[in-house]
């Protein structure tokens, strides 16, 4: 078999190192049928992070839909002679109907995986996993991280559709109520960082935690972000972590996303409870295409690695 894995989260490390330690397994029973492995990570910090072992490969890089099809083609000796060559366009090749979904129905299940373990929140990049697999017939199982419980009738809890509407709201709490205004503390992820900007006097109040890379420290400073207001570090992060940075920043607010329990979420959430900190929540993003099929299963953690799957 060979594994396409997207990952560069908690969930895409674990797999790798479940992989791993599963190859090892096969090599000292002597048996050759190895778990072929591609990664693929966005970033050279996400890459430092994976095992390494010599049935997996790791890829630094962002795919679009139709380079992840011709991998997954090229790895499927069903379509290496039928359709590479053909057209770089594999997708446009062959549209999806019914006639062809047929033709490779059959033959699904044994030749390649691929498992998209990416962010709760990376919607794009799993948008194009399920459209390429669905072009490419290949199976596809999408590790989704379950949403944490969160006391949602607390008052102190605002939940967002997306970042800008978090930061609008801010905006009108700043203008219309001074005595509102409070410092913030950002989890959100430097994505969407230049975002936060547009608040009033951002520099002094806004305090930004994000992953410890140069780039994200580069993207800050370019931006704006004062230096002491940089909490630059690697989580989850435990309750007593989380009061510690609310401290730090004399946080009134904080603004996150539901990373689930992998993701600290409920400490988070503890944490501002605790200290009086108002909790903004940017809500997971709704993906109306991509849908469980015959060969697109949506699964948790627990499920791939206790379920025997690889």
């Amino acid at each position: 078999m060979h594994i396409f894995l997207f990952g560069g989260t908690t969930e895409g490390r674990k797999i790798a190192e479940h992989i791993v330690a599963e190859n090892k397994k096969r090599e000292a029973d002597g048996r050759e049928d190895f778990l072929e492995t591609e990664v693929f990570v966005a970033t050279d910090y996400g890459a430092g992070l994976l095992p390494t072992e010599k049935h997996l490969a790791v890829n630094v890089g962002r795919l679009n839909s139709e380079e992840m099809a011709e991998r997954f083609i090229t790895a499927n000796s069903l379509f290496r002679s039928s359709t590479m060559g053909e057209s770089k366009s594999v997708i446009d090749k062959h549209p999806i109907n019914d006639d062809f979904l047929e033709k490779i129905s059959e033959d699904r299940a044994e030749a390649v995986l691929v498992i998209d373990a990416t962010h709760p929140y990376a919607a794009a990049v799993t948008e194009n996993i399920y459209k390429a697999c669905r072009a490419s017939g290949v199976r596809c199982l999408r590790i989704l991280r379950p949403e944490a419980d969160s006391d949602t009738e607390n008052s102190d809890f605002i939940y967002f559709e997306n970042v800008k509407n978090a930061v609008r709201w801010l905006n009108s709490t700043f203008e219309n109520f001074p005595e509102k205004r409070k410092h913030i503390l950002i989890t959100t992820g430097s994505k969407e960082i230049q975002e936060y900007t547009a608040i009033p006097d951002f520099e002094e109040y806004c305090y930004v935690r994000a992953l410890p890379t140069p780039e994200v420290l580069e993207k800050c400073m370019a931006l704006g972000f004062r230096r002491d207001r940089l909490i630059l570090m690697q989580g989850p992060f435990g309750v007593d972590m989380n009061l510690a940075q609310l401290r730090y920043a004399s946080a009134g607010y904080i603004v996150t996303k539901d990373s689930g329990e992998i993701g600290g979420f409920p400490e988070k959430c503890d944490a501002a409870i605790e200290l009086g900190v108002r909790v903004l929540v940017i809500g997971r993003p709704v993906l109306s295409d991509v849908h469980e099929e015959e060969w697109y299963s949506i699964m948790s953690l627990s499920d791939i690695l206790k379920g025997g799957m690889l």
